[in-house]
């Protein structure tokens, strides 16, 4: 329910004490490893509303308490030109605030955004393109507990839901450690992993996060920006199959794989219609000539199409990365980029597939299938990643910054 800040916040005199980041040695401070994830929920150019089923504080940007809010309040937030915020209506002397939920025993604490509840705490943040932030602020090993039953499923194998776990936790804590003091580390959706909160938690893959606590990827004294997609038809891809300018390393060089066979994608077809086509590359800007063939150029290694080159009518040549016609021919439709063109049809093509997504890292299906067949879950990330090894975070904390070329 919406009200007044006068009416329903409690100003709030008490401060918070600073904790130290370590024991203090060697005539400095000994920094620990960070663990605190920040994942942006919701992002909008209009209100945010935030509910607190357990009542919460706000404390500004210099983390000075403002209010108490009661239970079950909503928390309508705008901001003016200036990207101040107010908040139900009063406006507040800064750009961002940071809730606290309080403890209610009944669950953990959490906040609610978009009717979604999250362990942790929340930052909303006013930004210098016009819109806010919704930021949850929230350990590891929490944000871990919200991904798995959204990245896999919770009935399958406990070693597949391990690896899962390791390969997640492996992903989150490398974007964390490139830019530890960004906005915000990863998002909710697919661009980063999908990340359901507090009511997509499931005790099975809660099992598999404190199993793994703290394990990630390791390759060269730094975390593993780990990939991982649902199934690979086969052979994963190497990751130049996918993203042509990204550097191959032994562990993204891809691998056989006969475990995802149980897969209903592991074979497909897909029709390709020259006339949509054709709009599609004229909707991208790329030619407003149809194309009246194509031919591919694969990894025969991987079996991954690395570059689609079109016909057209005037006797010109298009070329486009795979990953880049499978986007234009949409993901869901064209399923994989390991694919071989399998037949002519009146105005397009029969392609004949393998796998779905983009095939780097991780094969999901493959790994339930090694589960089923015995393997450990460091066996299977052995398999998929081979020449990295799992460790503890904080054993590879500090890092030095990862390389740029």
């Amino acid at each position: 329910m919406r009200r007044s800040l006068t009416a329903g916040l409690i100003c709030c005199a008490v401060f918070i004490a600073c904790q130290p980041d370590g024991e203090v040695g060697h005539g400095g401070m000994l920094k620990t490893a960070p663990t605190e994830l920040r994942v942006l929920l919701q992002e909008t150019e209009g209100l945010l509303v935030v509910n607190c089923p357990s009542g919460a504080v706000i404390s500004d940007d210099s983390d000075t308490p403002l209010y108490t809010v009661p239970a079950g309040w909503d928390l309508v937030f705008k901001r003016n030109e200036y990207g101040v915020l107010a908040v139900n209506g009063e406006w507040l002397r800064c750009t961002w605030v940071r809730i606290k939920p309080r403890e209610d025993g009944d669950g953990p604490p959490r906040v609610t955004v978009k009717g979604s509840p999250y362990r942790g705490s929340l930052t909303v943040r006013s930004t210098t393109t016009g819109t806010l932030q919704a930021i949850n602020r929230i350990e590891v090993e929490d944000y871990l507990r919200g991904v798995l039953p959204k990245e896999t499923y919770a009935n399958w194998p406990p070693e597949a839901l391990k690896s899962q776990a390791v390969v997640s936790r492996s992903y989150a804590l490398a974007r964390m450690s490139d830019d530890p003091d960004a906005a915000f580390h990863l998002r909710a959706d697919t661009s980063s992993q999908v990340y359901g909160g507090y009511f997509a938690e499931d005790p099975r893959t809660n099992d598999a996060v404190a199993a793994t606590a703290g394990e990630v990827l390791a390759y060269g004294g730094r975390i593993v920006t780990t990939f991982f997609s649902s199934c690979c038809g086969g052979h994963t891809a190497a990751i130049d199959d996918i993203w042509p300018n990204v550097e191959r390393r032994p562990f993204f060089s891809g691998v056989e794989c006969d475990w995802c066979t149980a897969s209903t994608s592991h074979d497909w077809e897909y029709t390709l219609d020259f006339d949509r086509l054709a709009h599609a590359l004229a909707a991208a800007g790329y030619t407003t000539e149809s194309p009246t063939g194509l031919r591919l150029r694969t990894n025969a290694r991987t079996g991954r199409v690395r570059y689609v080159v079109f016909s057209l009518g005037s006797g010109d040549e298009l070329e486009l990365p795979g990953d880049e016609f499978r986007r234009l021919v949409g993901y869901g439709e064209l399923k994989s980029t390991y694919f071989d063109i399998a037949r002519v049809t009146e105005g397009g093509l029969v392609l004949e597939g393998h796998g779905y997504g983009h095939g780097v890292g991780l094969c999901q299906w493959g790994s339930r299938g090694m589960a089923e067949a015995g393997f450990t879950y460091k066996e299977i990330i052995n398999h998929y990643y081979p020449g990295a090894g799992i460790a503890q975070w904080d054993a590879l904390w500090p890092m030095e910054p990862r390389p740029t070329s």
